[in-house]
């Protein structure tokens, strides 16, 4: 009776023993990790291209013994989980932890913007790792004009010129082609010294397909100033790049 008792005892023992020097040989570390931006991992954890852009954080966690990993996160705005999460791993085989981060915006403030996210393994072991990265923030499409048009009173004006009564009313036409969709930010100056107050937009829906950017301009009398008056429209393409382009004319107001 007492053989068995010291028996169980000692089997009790080793049981506690083996788990409790099982748990103390677990070892949590980062086997490698990996950045990705809208779904596509990014090179030299750099972005750029439209924002906001949905950033992905991956770590992959091995132990050396089956354990139950806790963590959270901290990231380079001051940002942080708010509870710490937990997760299952066998024995030295990778398991993903990701983070995720919708972030920035078409503006100066993250035309180059440095950041990172941290995982923080708080058991079995304390492990930190840090994945910095840049974006930048603005369309990667390059636009150009493909072509221009004067017109003048609703008929297209040979050699940029008009001879006739005044005031006529000018129409300027401007055929701009990006390299992939892109919305185009722009502005008009004028040789009289006018100006666009505020620039507009407008959204190139296709790659390589010129869309129309038009001004129009009523101008001129039939006064001795515009018996031969020269005069021009530019258009200032200020992104995604710049580009300006200007329209000559020469009004004979008779």
């Amino acid at each position: 009776m007492i053989g068995n008792r010291v028996s169980g005892l000692l089997v009790l023992f080793l049981a506690c023993w083996i788990a409790m020097t099982s748990t103390a040989k677990a070892g949590v570390r980062v086997g490698g990790s990996a950045f990705s931006a809208n779904g596509k991992l990014a090179r030299d954890h750099q972005y750029s291209g439209q924002c906001p852009v949905d950033l992905k954080f991956d770590w992959g966690v091995i132990s050396s013994v089956p354990a139950t990993v806790t963590y959270s996160f901290a990231r380079s705005d001051g940002g942080h989980s708010s509870a710490a999460r937990s997760i299952s791993l066998p024995a030295n085989r990778s398991v993903p932890i990701l983070d995720e981060w919708h972030l920035g915006a078409n503006t100066p403030q993250f035309a180059s913007y440095s950041g990172w996210v941290e995982l923080n393994i708080q058991s079995p072991n304390p492990v930190a790792n840090r994945i910095p990265f840049t974006i930048h923030c603005g369309s990667s499409a390059t636009v150009h004009v493909g072509g221009s048009a004067f017109s003048a009173n609703g008929q297209l004006a040979r050699d940029h010129q008009y001879t006739g009564a005044c005031p006529v009313d000018l129409k300027f036409d401007w055929g701009v082609i990006g390299t992939e969709p892109t919305p185009v930010t722009y502005s008009f100056t004028r040789s009289d010294g006018g100006h666009s107050k505020n620039p507009l937009t407008i959204n190139l829906p296709q790659a390589n397909r010129s869309v129309p950017i038009l001004d129009q301009w009523r101008l001129g009398a039939n006064t001795p100033q515009f018996a031969d008056y020269k005069g021009w429209v530019e258009l200032n393409i200020e992104s995604p790049s710049p580009v300006a382009n200007r329209i000559g004319f020469t009004l004979h107001c008779r």
